[in-house]
């Protein structure tokens, strides 16, 4: 008996940011019965986090975002919920964006209660179809960081709510990518997470910050006839040469 795969038809299409986007909301589609989050972000949402899935082989005519939307519905993905899976084609929408995801490992933490999740399909290749994966990732997280008018320093990767869950302390940038046992997430993000950030400030229409130039180490000298003879000092120098009086010389730093 041959079996007949469905793919799922999309309540909706739009592009946003470049990125076309599939709506197919589990809240209207649930034929399996599969859990479902109930936790309202209405007002709630402080920020975008960023996730990395497989890339998975699909049929002809679908894309790996409507495959694991269509696992989820399926009752395949665990107790996973997020709001878009994302592949190098377009993305599917699975939550609508007031309502809480279930993907940050951090119970009833800002993680899943407060963030919109985006899985990024990719795989440790990173050939070009993970990169234009991640592109798309990149707009979308740039177009949702905008809509809620928000700043790059609210994009937080898996990762990051793991830490503040064990009660690690850091900024928001170590925090991002510091080790954490349970899971390093997006893991395929993150060895360049810094150059993907730049990324999507540029998408949001912002310049990336210019690190600040190095400024060289400055010694202080102080220059008198003998150390112990405090009326002989001949003021403070920056650089040693252009002191005349080389005896009793001591550096502060």
């Amino acid at each position: 008996m041959i079996m007949m795969t469905m793919i799922l038809k999309a309540d909706s299409n739009n592009v946003i940011n470049g990125v076309p986007v599939n709506e197919y909301m589990l809240t209207n589609h649930n034929p399996n019965n599969i859990e479902m989050p109930s936790a309202s972000m209405e007002g709630k949402v402080i920020g975008i986090t960023i996730h990395n899935t497989d890339w998975i082989t699909t049929i002809e005519g679908t894309t790996p975002a409507e495959q694991y939307t269509r696992a989820t519905v399926n009752g395949n993905m665990k107790d996973v919920r997020v709001h878009y899976y994302c592949d190098d084609t377009c993305a599917w929408q699975n939550l609508p964006l007031t309502l809480s995801g279930w993907h940050a490992a951090d119970g009833d933490g800002s993680g899943n209660r407060r963030t919109i999740a985006i899985e990024c399909i990719m795989s440790s290749a990173y050939n070009d179809t993970d990169k234009k994966s991640e592109d798309n990732c990149a707009r979308l997280a740039a177009a949702l960081l905008k809509m809620y008018n928000l700043s790059i320093d609210n994009l937080y990767t898996h990762t990051y709510w793991l830490n503040v869950r064990d009660g690690k302390k850091g900024s928001i940038d170590e925090l991002n990518v510091m080790y954490n046992s349970y899971k390093m997430c997006p893991a395929y993000i993150l060895p360049h997470w810094n150059e993907f950030k730049a990324k999507v400030q540029s998408y949001m229409g912002e310049p990336a910050p210019v690190p600040k130039p190095k400024t060289a180490r400055k010694y202080l000298y102080r220059v008198r006839k003998t150390w112990q003879d405090t009326k002989s000092q001949v003021g403070n120098v920056i650089k040693l040469r252009k002191s005349k009086i080389i005896t009793g010389i001591k550096k502060i730093l």
